[in-house]
């Protein structure tokens, strides 16, 4: 954890800037096609941790993408933050499954069923 934070003091700020583009591009995607505002507003800090930390996963097992330095980090960034886009689609995903398997199993009381018979 105490390396995570050394490394995250080490960050430059083109790798934030990509990375705040990226996010950017993908908030308005959000926001505008789907037409979740909330649910953009709420992805901003996953796309940009994912953005963000995805060059420092990549450093830390020696995988370069290219030999530019800018491209790399480009690269990178874009990689974390479909990576955050595709953990963020997924959970989105899974509670709607399991909001749909629950109001399935609901059972609903029909004015038949409410009736008593008469004795």
């Amino acid at each position: 954890m105490q390396d995570l934070l050394w490394q995250l003091k080490d960050i430059d700020s083109f790798t934030i800037w990509v990375t705040a583009a990226f996010a950017a591009a993908v908030f308005w995607f959000i926001r505008e096609i789907v037409g979740a505002p909330v649910l953009a507003l709420f992805s901003v800090p996953i796309l940009m941790g994912g953005g963000i930390l995805a060059p420092l996963i990549f450093r830390n097992h020696m995988i370069t993408l290219s030999y530019d330095k800018d491209a790399n980090v480009a690269a990178m960034s874009a990689i974390g933050v479909l990576a955050a886009l595709v953990l963020i689609v997924t959970a989105k995903w899974t509670l709607m499954v399991f909001k749909e398997r629950r109001v399935r199993q609901t059972k609903v009381n029909s004015p038949a069923r409410l009736e008593r018979p008469v004795h």
